[in-house]
């Protein structure tokens, strides 16, 4: 009698995972039929840059409204950034096209960059002209993807990073490196270093790597679980842009996480700086 609930048990479980199976088969052609509804991770990798500086790298993406266009990057990317520095974005074939910060910004001896008054966020507001406006056109997030409130994400949705660590997939093939972790914490304040102040993060369950810094953090309309059913999200769900990459928090006990900015704070110096 007990052997054969094993087996009724071992069988409703196989049987779960086929119908979870099912499900993630039809999620996936849903989204592939309408490209419009819910972005890709290959559709998405056209809006991140890669920023250099001599030897210094970061990455940055690009957002836009109706009236103006952005590149966003971590306060202390931009720091080492001028406008001879280069950002590079993919071409149609995945070849690496760059160009440098002056081909997109009105002509000057500095980059007119704005910052957040607390958070590591900074803006640079673009002037697309020429090949490189050409280049970057089409690849810019709407307004809309943002995150419009502060909050963390769910803990139990997937998340993903998208940049450039160590300047991967940047030569001869063009192709930004993703990191899917999932919110370790709600929001939490915490002071990076001693010439930091204290600010406002989220966490994630895995460290952040050098030349991350600056990415994008994606919240992923993929299914999800926090229990033996899987969620489905609904339907027309789109992805969206919850977070930028600060960099690692760490101890000596080799212990690391990321810490992430919430990406409200765009919103908050957007408003205060061109509205």
């Amino acid at each position: 009698m007990v052997e054969e609930q094993g087996c009724a048990m071992q069988l409703d479980i196989q049987g779960k995972r086929m119908m979870n199976r099912f499900f993630l088969t039809i999620f996936a052609f849903l989204l592939s039929a309408d490209a419009g509804v819910a972005q890709t991770l290959d559709q998405l990798s056209i809006t991140v840059v890669y920023l250099r500086q001599d030897n210094r790298i970061g990455t940055g993406f690009l957002i836009a409204d109706s009236n103006s266009a952005y590149l966003v990057t971590a306060k202390h990317v931009a720091s080492f950034l001028k406008p001879e520095s280069v950002g590079t974005v993919g071409d149609s074939n995945y070849v690496p096209y760059s160009f440098s910060l002056a081909d997109v910004t009105p002509q000057s001896p500095t980059l007119d960059w704005k910052f957040h008054q607390e958070a590591d966020i900074a803006l640079l507001r673009l002037l697309l002209h020429g090949k490189a406006g050409e280049q970057l056109s089409g690849r810019f997030i709407p307004l809309g993807m943002i995150e419009q409130k502060l909050t963390p994400p769910q803990r139990k949705r997937p998340l993903v990073a998208m940049g450039f660590p160590l300047a991967l997939g940047t030569r001869i093939h063009f192709s930004p490196i993703t990191s899917e972790s999932k919110a370790a914490s709600g929001l939490v304040r915490i002071k990076p270093d001693s010439l930091e102040p204290e600010q406002t993060f989220f966490l994630l369950d895995k460290p952040s790597i050098g030349g991350f810094s600056g990415a994008p953090v994606f919240l992923m309309p993929w299914p999800y679980s926090d229990s033996p059913a899987l969620t489905m999200p609904e339907y027309g769900t789109r992805a969206q842009c919850v977070g930028i990459v600060k960099g690692t928090i760490s101890d000596d006990t080799g212990g690391k996480l990321a810490a992430i900015v919430p990406v409200y704070y765009v919103l908050e110096t957007i408003r205060s700086n061109f509205k």
